[in-house]
């Protein structure tokens, strides 16, 4: 079904930026609002204006994507199917064809990964993205279709009327009001508008992450050759254990055109535990032996932070109510490594409930519920309840990360040793040093925990 639609939507030229504007003082009535030009807002208000509804596209920021910085891997294949062939149009940075996993201790790595010339064919399998330059990209997708986008404009609080939501106020220096048949708030992690509401209680410190961004400048040229790779693509490197000073949180290398990007985070309430900042888990990140020389001669070209929800398929607050609807990271819809295509597809199932409840003028929570509908039979629902486990899983474990990244690099170094003893007698050895850091017996109850998590 999905497939015929696409077909009969042609691609939009890029318009430009748009600017920041002032409001009329009387309140002006839109079929649709969306709070946040981000991938889930953007994406609502375009597929909401494609289908002929008047939008209102709400973002706090000079331009989309302003409090953003860093980058991401994103799913290509995914966007592909709701904007065919994007890379035409969207500036990325590298095609990404080798995928690796880091487990790193103090000074060692055990690395697995894989590569393949076949992932630098389209419709590709990622491409490495700068988020400012995607979220603008894609807010010109929402104006070119006919949405309104108004910037530097903070929405505080959404207007109700028995019950229903019927709009929004913008805070000063705009300090008006709009009106509309549905609102989408698409407002990132920790949404305030929706805790204000009395929308969302499931955001805790638990659910939430704080990660560090960093990108390094270097030259093309030096990329490639430091991570051998041929010109104009790139690799995504998760880093596991050593990043996160001993709790569970994972670090990320995703390589630019012009630079190295670093992330490292974990969730808030480690962070209150451990008694230090994100910052410092960059600092662990490039000073290790492993990652140092990767990095030797840049110079940091943006630094930042961001919220990330990360608590899973349980911390997903109620998604819809009377001409409301929340998607995106506002939605808490992040699986692992998953999260701009999922907001993105998230904006894309918002903007058809929107759609057929205009079109029988019918906005009651009942109506809007098959926003629900299609997240529960898509691949987003789906893969996150596959993965609903592995919140809690982390929560009750917090060594896992850092224990067994230990136990693998301290395996890994008695391996390559070369001793002079029979065989055997070193299989005992390292059987003996390796579970000297874990008794077997909290090994096999570990393993089975992850086991029960994988199979779902």
């Amino acid at each position: 079904m999905l497939n015929e639609w696409f077909k009969t939507k042609k691609p939009h030229k890029l318009p430009p930026r748009t600017q920041a504007a002032s409001t009329a003082a009387a309140p002006r009535k839109y079929d649709a609002i969306v709070v946040g030009a981000g991938p889930s807002g953007a994406s609502a208000a375009c597929f909401m204006a494609r289908d002929g509804l008047d939008v209102l596209l709400l973002e706090r920021g000079p331009f989309p994507g302003a409090k953003t910085c860093g980058g991401a891997a994103v799913i290509a294949e995914q966007i592909h199917e709701l904007f065919p062939n994007f890379w035409e149009e969207c500036r990325y940075e590298r095609i990404v064809t080798r995928l690796d996993y880091w487990w790193l201790n103090d000074d060692s790595a055990v690395t697995a990964g894989f590569t393949s010339g076949r992932l630098a064919a389209a419709p590709y399998n990622r491409l490495s993205v700068k988020r400012k330059n995607f979220y603008s990209w894609l807010a010109a997708k929402a104006v070119s279709a006919g949405a309104t986008l108004l910037l530097g404009h903070t929405v505080d609080d959404v207007l109700l009327d028995h019950g229903r939501t019927v709009g929004v106020h913008v805070s000063p220096p705009q300090n008006t009001t709009f009106l509309a048949d549905i609102v989408i708030l698409a407002d990132g992690a920790n949404s305030l508008l929706a805790e204000r509401a009395g929308l969302n209680s499931s955001v805790t410190a638990k659910n939430l992450s704080l990660y560090a961004k960093e990108t390094i400048a270097l030259p093309p040229e030096t990329i490639e050759e430091r991570f051998n790779l041929p010109p104009g693509q790139g690799a995504a490197i998760g880093l596991i254990g050593y990043p996160t000073a001993g709790f569970n949180g994972t670090g990320s290398i995703h390589l630019f055109r012009d630079g190295v990007n670093i992330n490292a985070g974990m969730s808030v309430s480690d962070f209150a535990a451990g008694g230090f900042g994100p910052g410092d888990l960059l600092e662990r990140i490039k000073k290790h032996p492993r990652i140092q020389p990767l990095l030797a001669g840049g110079v940091t070209a943006e630094y930042g932070a961001a919220m990330i929800p990360e608590g899973g398929y349980h911390a997903i607050p109620p998604l819809v109510h009377p001409g409301l609807l929340i998607a995106g990271d506002a939605a808490s819809l992040v699986n692992g490594t998953q999260g701009i295509n999922l907001a993105m597809w998230s904006g894309f199932y918002a903007a058809k409930a929107a759609f057929e409840a205009k079109k029988s003028r019918d906005f009651s929570a009942r109506k809007l519920s098959l926003y629900r509908t299609l997240l529960d039979e898509s691949f987003i629902l789906q893969n996150m309840r596959a993965n609903a486990k592995a919140a809690a899983l982390q929560r009750d474990r917090p060594y896992l990360f850092d224990l067994y990244s230990r136990m693998a690099n301290e395996a890994a170094y008695q391996m390559a040793r070369a001793y002079p003893m029979p065989m055997n007698a070193k299989r005992k050895f390292i059987w003996h040093k390796v579970t000297s850091l874990q008794p077997v017996g909290k090994i096999a109850a570990d393993l089975w925990q992850v086991l029960k998590v994988v199979k779902g």
